[in-house]
């Protein structure tokens, strides 16, 4: 599936700047003990992002004997990988580099030397263009895992959705997304003999005739 992560970004309310190579921790506050989570944008490898929910404020793994102390939600993991496909990714420098070549084999070769407070405005426009630049907008799920499930990728979609808004609400809740995730669980009607729950999604339907024959022989005597 598909995701454009620069607008689940934006929706995210994550302003911070993110970019190849950088690990962003975007902390979620909480009050009382033993709430507060976060959520980490790794994309350290350029070719993959992975977001994490973890427990506490470092996105660092805790030790169990502090883990335990937190929900149930966040001693599981809870993350989706991303396989980036395009990162807008034509630098400055790249441009910069073409028109040059293009210039030169005009055969002008006329060079206009650049005053030093030129350079540095423009050294500090073109990094940060290329940082706007570098958030791709298209990018694949390739795997995601909520509470140590891994998901359908027909309930990514649903589970994004939730993960943003928790995030943009300082508030993430892996049980919502979990939930948002059942939707795309079939659930069968159990037998006569067991009482329905009320959330089956579908009735299973059982043939007298076609498991009649289960392959018992009774033996010689």
């Amino acid at each position: 599936m598909q995701v454009n992560v620069k607008k689940f970004l934006e929706e995210s309310g994550i302003t911070e700047a993110f970019y190849p190579g950088k690990r962003l921790v975007h902390s979620l506050q909480q009050s009382g003990e033993y709430k507060s989570h976060c959520v980490v944008l790794d994309w350290r490898n350029p070719s993959k992002i992975r977001i994490e929910v973890k427990a506490g404020l470092s996105g660092k793994d805790l030790e169990p004997a502090r883990l335990k102390y937190y929900p149930v939600m966040f001693q599981t993991p809870t993350y989706v990988n991303i396989e980036v496909i395009n990162d807008n990714a034509k630098s400055e420098s790249e441009e910069e580099e073409g028109k040059s070549s293009g210039s030169g084999s005009s055969g002008s070769g006329g060079y206009k030397k650049k005053s030093l407070s030129e350079v540095t405005m423009r050294a500090s426009d073109a990094f940060g263009s290329a940082l706007s630049k570098k958030i791709p907008e298209i990018g694949k799920i390739v795997e995601m895992v909520v509470m140590g499930t891994k998901l359908a990728e027909a309930a990514f979609a649903g589970a994004m959705d939730k993960l943003a808004h928790g995030i943009s609400h300082m508030k993430v809740s892996t049980t919502d997304m979990l939930a948002q995730a059942g939707k795309f669980i079939t659930k069968y009607t159990p037998p006569a003999f067991m009482k329905p729950t009320g959330d089956e999604t579908a009735t299973y339907k059982y043939d007298r005739v076609k498991n009649a024959d289960i392959g018992y022989k009774p033996g010689m005597g």
